[in-house]
């Protein structure tokens, strides 16, 4: 038998519950025989696990037994008592949780008890960590007595080397079972290794190979080749086999000799006398009653505010392993009448009978105690046995007196009345004994009850708790959404002095402004309906009502629930009078409302050393016609913004070498300013070409768009509805898009889009590509035309 705990433990409850009771395994294979639930409440079990808010929520392990240790019901039962008394010494069952579960699906009976573990003390909601580092010094003794004691498999035991060591494959060897069982395919396993030891294991059977080097003859006459040895194994290789195969371990180890042939240091090693064995079992005790004493003085320590009316002593904890061992009435005689006891050595008794443990197969889980039980039983049938050999030697001895004289018939009568009477004093002293042992049997099974009784209202009152706490999560988060959702975040602000900005406030956006020099977008998320705000100023301050006031008045969650809760019930009254009504929003996306937040940081401009440098001349960028549509970022980046319906959507950058658009942003339409006396239309793809255009055929009745390129539908609805208002006035459209196939395009999709009575006509760059370029050609032109000049008026003969 070992022990093993897993490591992990950060999770949610439901993935380590599940793992262990699932009826398939992690390939989607089922397990068959499907595992069984032994103690505790997986849902309980969860829920405890997930409601902790540790980072280290939970341990969970496994009891295995080798197939050989075969362990009874009551055996597994016993040992899983035996492990929480252990594991939680010092407290009682209803300070902890536990689920136990046993697997038996991995092949040839072998038993599996896994258990999952919160790690929580339940009384004072403190962590519990059953298995600190350093468990295996702690566990050691525990798992040596259960194994000593029963005769089960150790790990630390040479004796009980595997033939060969598979990892993980009684496990694989199992699923493959179940697969072909299930008409699939087997997963690969290393059979060249299986079939090498299968093939020698024939050989050991038939007493054919001995040791070690006879199985080296025997693997290079069947033609392998040993390519290297080791103290625990041997490498071979074979015509057969594209690699190298490692036998490591148990027949393969150079000390492993067949039978008694072993060596002395082998079996000095092997061999457990009595003594030894005693030995070994009081030296766990010990160590075992050691270890338990200061984690049961740690627990009681660190959990003192609950108090245990019945805790375990280490020595019983010790001996849980071992069965409660009953005492034979010859030995219990010895020891009340001392030296008197004549009989005490002529009671049979079998001499090579060792005083190993005996099994756990009666411990009793329950009400009762195994011992009292056992005491019962056995003193009956040791009187009885007792009594009719004490009668079989009165025999003897009178018919030896018969043959002698009469002064020694009476003295050896008297000597036999008078043992006698001492042994039906010894019987009455054992059955007043096993009757106060009845009594306290009674009075334990009486207080087990009491004890279950306690659990089931300790559970109750447990799990009206979580109940409550589960109502008041829900509460506290159903209010927060009515905080987020119910209080205008616009009207808020107001009361706490912020102003509205009406020059710069939208649809979908609020903008304002304090006394401080703060500055503020108050939007309605368009996902969710909660108002929420980003700062101009700080682009880290951001988010819902509930962050806006824990960014400027440092107030705690529970200080925010006082301050909101009188504006949902429409119990607060304000001092402050706006000058604005607050304006009602359209909900609006978050990308929506990081472009227009961005957009506030943008400065106005009229001119710009990259319009310069495209050849558009100070006197165009300063006309009126496009004041108010040019904007800079604070990286000198040339903005040109984009509208819908609702406002700014996007914005254009230009500058030396780049060209882009903003992230999160929709191409809507930039436009120049819009006059009453407009009655042309010039649609360009940049608003580079329509400055370049105005710069070129200069009109003050003409209003410029760029569509950015390629038509969205959004555009094209924007743009059908300028068409249609321009038409009315009896103006006129000039589509100027680039002289290639895009523009073309462009250009067939406007005039699809224009009403079919309207004037609408196409003009582009004879010689160049698009109009700021025909501008730049323009502008060379006409300097190369000057030089011409200038050399012209200089001197001649």
């Amino acid at each position: 038998m070992l022990l093993k705990f897993f490591d992990r433990g950060t999770g949610k409850g439901k993935s380590p519950v599940e793992y262990i009771l699932k009826e398939t395994d992690a390939k989607g294979v089922i397990r068959e025989p499907q595992p069984e639930l032994i103690k505790g409440d997986p849902q309980q079990t969860i829920n405890l696990i997930d409601s902790l808010n540790f980072k280290h929520k939970y341990r969970s392990g496994v009891i295995s037994f080798a197939p050989e240790d075969a362990p009874t019901p009551e055996q597994q039962n016993a040992i899983i008592k035996s492990f929480e008394d252990v594991a939680f010494a010092g407290l009682d069952n209803d300070q902890y949780d536990i689920l136990w579960v046993k697997h038996t699906h991995t092949g040839n009976d072998r038993v599996e008890l896994h258990f999952v573990t919160p790690r929580v003390e339940l009384t004072t909601g403190k962590s519990l960590n059953i298995a600190p580092p350093g468990w295996e010094s702690y566990f050691r003794p525990w798992r040596d007595l259960w194994n000593t004691s029963n005769g089960w498999a150790s790990p630390d035991d040479p004796q009980r080397a595997r033939t060969y060591y598979p990892g993980h494959q009684a496990l694989i060897n199992a699923q493959n079972h179940r697969l072909e069982l299930a008409g699939e395919k087997p997963i690969s396993r290393d059979d060249a290794r299986k079939l090498i030891t299968n093939h020698l294991t024939a050989y050991i059977q038939d007493g054919q190979i001995q040791n070690r080097n006879d199985i080296i003859t025997t693997l290079e006459s069947s033609g392998f080749s040993i390519t290297r040895r080791g103290e625990d194994y041997l490498t071979v290789t074979h015509n057969d086999l594209d690699k190298r195969v490692r036998l490591k371990g148990g027949i393969y180890s150079a000390s492993w000799r067949l039978g008694q042939e072993s060596t002395p240091e082998t079996t000095a090693g092997q061999t457990t006398t009595r003594a030894n064995l005693q030995t070994r079992i009081r030296q766990a005790q010990e160590k075992l009653s050691e270890n338990v004493s200061k984690r049961r003085d740690y627990h009681q320590q660190r959990y003192s505010n609950y108090s245990t009316e019945y805790q375990h002593s280490p020595e019983m904890v010790a001996n849980a392993a071992r069965d409660n061992s009953y005492q034979p009435l010859n030995r219990f005689l010895n020891r009340q009448l001392g030296d008197d006891s004549i009989f005490n050595k002529t009671v049979s008794t079998n001499s090579n009978q060792q005083n190993y443990p005996q099994s756990t197969q009666t411990e009793d889980l329950g009400s009762g105690t195994l011992s009292n039980q056992s005491r019962e039983i056995y003193h009956i049938t040791s009187q009885q046995q007792l009594q009719d050999q004490l009668e079989m030697q009165r025999q003897a001895l009178l018919k030896a007196v018969e043959e002698d004289d009469e002064s020694t018939r009476k003295r050896t009568t008297r000597n036999l009345q008078e043992l006698c009477h001492s042994v039906r004093e010894g019987q009455e002293t054992a059955e007043r004994t096993n009757h106060q042992l009845n009594q306290s049997n009674q009075l334990t099974q009486q207080h087990h009850q009491q004890l279950i009784e306690q659990d089931k209202r300790l559970r109750r009152r447990l799990s009206r708790h979580h109940e409550r706490l589960r109502k008041l999560a829900t509460n506290q988060t159903e209010e927060l959404e009515l905080f987020k959702t119910q209080i205008n975040l616009v009207e808020y602000s107001q009361s706490q002095g912020y102003e509205i900005d009406k020059k710069k406030t939208s649809v979908n956006c609020v903008v304002l402004k304090d006394n401080h020099g703060d500055k503020i977008l108050v939007g309605i998320n368009q996902g969710d309906n909660h108002y929420f705000y980003s700062s101009v100023n700080d682009h880290k301050d951001n988010g819902s009502i509930i962050d806006f006031i824990q960014n400027r008045r440092n107030l705690n969650l529970g200080e925010v629930r006082k301050e909101l809760r009188p504006w949902i019930n429409n119990t607060y009254s304000s001092t402050y009078t706006p000058k604005e009504s607050t304006p009602k929003l359209t909900p609006t996306t978050p990308d929506r409302h990081k472009i227009l937040t961005q957009f506030e940081h943008f400065q106005l401009i009229s001119s710009h050393a990259y319009l310069n440098q495209r050849g558009i001349s100070p006197q165009t960028s300063n006309d009126s016609r496009f004041q108010g549509v040019i904007y800079s970022d604070s990286r000198n980046n040339l903005i040109f913004p984009h509208y819908d319906r609702e406002g700014v959507c996007g914005y254009e950058i230009r500058n030396q070498q780049f060209k882009g658009f903003s992230k999160g942003g929709t191409k809507g339409l930039w436009s120049s300013r819009g006059l009453p006396t407009d009655m042309t239309l010039v649609i360009c793809e940049s608003p580079l070409d329509c400055l370049s255009h105005h710069q070129l055929f200069p009109d003050a009745n003409t209003r410029y768009l760029a569509t950015g390129g390629t038509l969205s539908e959004t555009q094209k609805s924007l743009i059908k509805g300028l068409f249609e208002k321009l038409h009315s006035q009896g103006g006129q459209i000039i589509v100027a898009t680039d002289r290639d196939k895009g523009g073309q395009e462009i250009a067939q999709e406007l005039k699809n889009i224009a009403p079919e009575t309207a004037q609408i006509s196409r003009l582009v760059p004879k010689n160049h590509k698009d109009w700021n370029e025909s501008l730049i050609a323009q502008i060379r032109w006409e300097r190369e035309q000057q030089q011409k000049r200038s050399r012209g008026k200089g001197f001649s003969l």
